[in-house]
């Protein structure tokens, strides 16, 4: 029940965490405004540039980090791009020597938007056009530095406020995709196990049946036979004779057999269900090291020859994913072996890594 509780809690967090990337993203733009209407060198005119100026591109840059901050690239994301750099370039002579700082969303923008080597063409050229820009609109050169560090140090604290909540989205969306694996697997191993077992012995039924009913419609007497027919000659009931019907003790003696192995088919049937009631042992280790993996820690499973037990009991399914769930929160741990064994009957799990290892016993 913790763990489901902390799952259900991280679920909800994560909800309103591309509202908190956006509403961080409009900080910055605004406080642009601000220093532009109040900055030493600006007046009303460069102030109301920059209003415009922000009006009209900031919705494209809030548009950009909301689709990236749940993981997804913003659709058409290369036109409002371009549309989004063209006001930002042509307002830089009108908005005074603070639109600089602009630039940082640009750069998000771009980050969010392009490709990985084309993000990074942009985002060095912008860092490094800032310092010239700034000094052609009358900032000094003492000043300049400083303007450049603000642009890189606001770009990167608003991407990293981006890429949280979008890798806890992709996150999310692999552990569903492990879950759904998961779930398939299960089910072609359930769909196997019952055509190897339980539709083995319904066709054997099914064959035992057909026969049975043949041999029951060779048993029935034959109708009356027509006086004409009677007075045929010997020789033409000579075949007919020859097709003894079966004995009534034999068919009896079929109808008791398949009889029992109806009930026994039922009675693997029932077992069967019951079993698939509980978790696979298999289906829960397999799923560990999934989750382990996609975590970037190198998992091994290393199982016994002689088989693993159909099921795992639920106090020894709730420890292993408690102890899954700490080595998920070790960041520390880059490797982890999960070996089974079985000795007199008992089975172990012990979940091994650089520094430690924990056991966890097996009840099924």
């Amino acid at each position: 029940m913790g763990a489901l509780a902390e799952f259900r809690r991280s679920e909800r967090m994560l909800l309103p965490a591309p509202l908190g990337a956006v509403a961080c993203s409009a900080v910055l733009p605004m406080v642009q405004v601000a220093l532009a209407f109040g900055y030493r060198g600006s007046d009303l005119r460069t102030g109301l540039w920059s209003l415009a100026a922000t009006a009209v591109y900031l919705p494209l840059h809030l548009r950009h980090v909301w689709y990236a901050a749940r993981g997804v690239r913003p659709p058409s994301g290369h036109w409002t791009l371009a549309g989004m750099a063209v006001v930002i370039l042509l307002a830089t002579p009108l908005a005074g020597a603070m639109w600089v700082r602009s630039y940082t969303a640009l750069i998000v923008s771009a980050m969010l938007v392009l490709p990985g080597p084309w993000s990074y063409v942009v985002y060095a050229a912008v860092v490094v056009a800032a310092a010239p820009v700034s000094h052609a609109l009358g900032t000094p050169w003492n000043t300049a530095p400083w303007l450049v560090f603000s642009v890189m140090c606001g770009s990167m604290a608003l991407l990293l406020l981006v890429w949280l909540p979008a890798a806890l989205a992709r996150l999310r969306t692999a552990r569903e995709a492990l879950a759904q694996q998961a779930v398939a697997q299960e089910r072609r191993r359930i769909d196997a196990e019952l055509r190897r077992t339980v539709g083995a012995a319904l066709e054997s039924i099914a064959d035992r049946g057909q026969r049975l009913g043949s041999r029951l419609a060779q048993s029935e007497p034959p109708a009356a036979a027509e006086p004409a027919e009677r007075a045929e000659p010997a020789e033409r009931a000579e075949p007919a004779e020859r097709a003894e019907p079966a004995e009534p003790s034999e068919l009896a003696d079929e109808l008791t057999g398949l009889s029992a192995d109806s009930r026994r088919a039922l009675a693997e049937t029932r077992r069967r269900v019951r079993g698939y009631r509980q978790p696979s042992l298999r289906a829960e280790l397999e799923t560990a090291a999934a989750l382990l993996s996609a975590a970037g820690i190198a998992t091994r499973l290393d199982l016994p020859r002689s088989g693993l037990p159909d099921t795992i009991a639920q106090p020894s399914r709730a420890a292993l994913r408690a102890a899954i769930t700490r080595l998920l929160r070790d960041h520390a741990v880059r490797a982890c072996t999960i070996t089974v064994t079985s000795l007199g009957g008992r089975v172990r799990l012990e979940l091994r890594t650089d520094e430690a290892a924990e056991i966890v016993e097996v009840a099924s």
